[in-house]
């Protein structure tokens, strides 16, 4: 539910309406900063329907809005009750009830039921996987823009962090910031996730576009590549590679382990993988529960701790480093990318200065 409720809040025009209790509302109205209708579904309504307080809420927000999406939550999906018929006009309308998924499904069953109309007309690209709860949301979509701006191409819509207006004119073509997070919405050209991903990726669209230019990357790449590799260098010839346990979606960290491993030599436990899993040269597991997380840490002992609060919790001795939600006591107010260039680049950086306070406060 919290999935398809973060695409829907993403897109300016869209009021999201959570069709189920209050507990179903206030978590992600917590989390978004974003403004949430509910219905607030009561024992009274599950025993003689909700049609009619459904019904007086979408009447009540279009005027308002110029698109309206209703996702139904469990409760009125384990009743069965039949709600499409009676909504008036153009509603978008999701099942997403929590047991069908987890937040990937959600959220992608949701971008699948946007109204996107690709627009032949439009050049440019779109961004996919740029979602609210991301904590690289803002910074993947700058940088991706950036990175595009250098190389002469406009941005079209991005899903889901964007416009009604710019939706309907999508691009034909779309880059990834997140491939967990595929929308389907235009032609994939490859990802910005990497370094060697995010060239391919220009290429690809150098191929649809003929006056791109790669100039401009090829040499921040250079120089953020030297930058990177003289500081790691520097790090090992005082300090033991770092052991890590890594815990996200699978590819964000699948790439950052693949970058530890490359940059640090680093041993990598295990990736504790929140969404469905994909080949990986490392150990990946399942870690959608904090007993799960604790029992995977348990194991094997890291020294260095990438992922949410609940892992910061489970080994609190361990260097860490912000990477996935929820993260709790600290403010973080950056726009923080891991795609592209300062992506990979504020993703070492962090590490080691982790890893660096880590030491100290060990060894004063």
């Amino acid at each position: 539910m919290t999935g398809a409720v973060t695409c829907f809040a993403g897109i300016g025009g869209i009021g999201t309406i959570i069709h189920g209790p209050s507990g179903c509302y206030f978590y992600p109205a917590t989390i978004l900063h974003r403004e949430l209708h509910c219905t607030f579904l009561i024992e009274e309504d599950i025993i003689f329907g909700a049609e009619e307080r459904l019904l007086d809420l979408v009447r009540s927000l279009q005027e308002r809005y110029r698109a309206i999406a209703v996702v139904n939550t469990c409760t009125p999906a384990i009743t069965g009750e039949d709600i499409r018929h009676y909504l008036p006009g153009e509603i978008i309308m999701v099942d997403s009830p929590g047991f069908l998924g987890n937040f990937d499904d959600g959220y992608l069953t949701a971008c699948r039921a946007l109204p996107v109309k690709p627009d032949p007309g439009v050049r440019g690209v779109n961004l996919d996987g740029i979602h609210l709860l991301d904590p690289f949301c803002s910074g993947n979509a700058l940088e991706a823009e950036r990175i595009l701006a250098a190389a002469g191409i406009p941005v079209a819509a991005r899903f889901c962090e964007c416009t009604l207006d710019e939706i309907s004119r999508a691009s034909f073509f779309t880059v990834q910031t997140n491939p967990d997070l595929a929308s389907g919405h235009g032609q994939a050209m490859g990802t910005f996730l990497g370094l060697d991903e995010t060239e391919k990726a220009l290429k690809c669209l150098g191929k649809n576009y003929d006056d791109i230019n790669l100039d401009a990357f090829e040499r921040e790449r250079d120089i953020a590549e030297r930058a990177i590799e003289t500081s790691c260098e520097k790090f090992l010839m005082r300090h033991d590679p770092p052991v890590v346990a890594l815990f996200s979606g699978f590819s964000y960290a699948d790439f950052a382990a693949r970058m530890l491993k490359k940059y640090l030599d680093a041993s990598i436990t295990v990736i504790g993988c929140r969404n469905t899993t994909r080949y990986s040269p490392f150990r990946v597991a399942e870690a959608c529960s904090l007993s799960a997380v604790q029992e995977l840490i348990a194991s094997d002992m890291p020294d260095l701790l990438i992922g949410s609060s609940f892992e910061r919790l489970a080994c609190p001795t361990a260097a860490f480093v912000p990477f996935t939600y929820p993260l709790r006591g600290m403010v973080r107010l950056r726009a923080r990318p891991l795609v592209g260039i300062q992506g990979l680049t504020g993703l070492m950086e962090d590490v080691l200065n982790a890893c660096l306070d880590h030491q100290h406060t060990r060894y004063p």
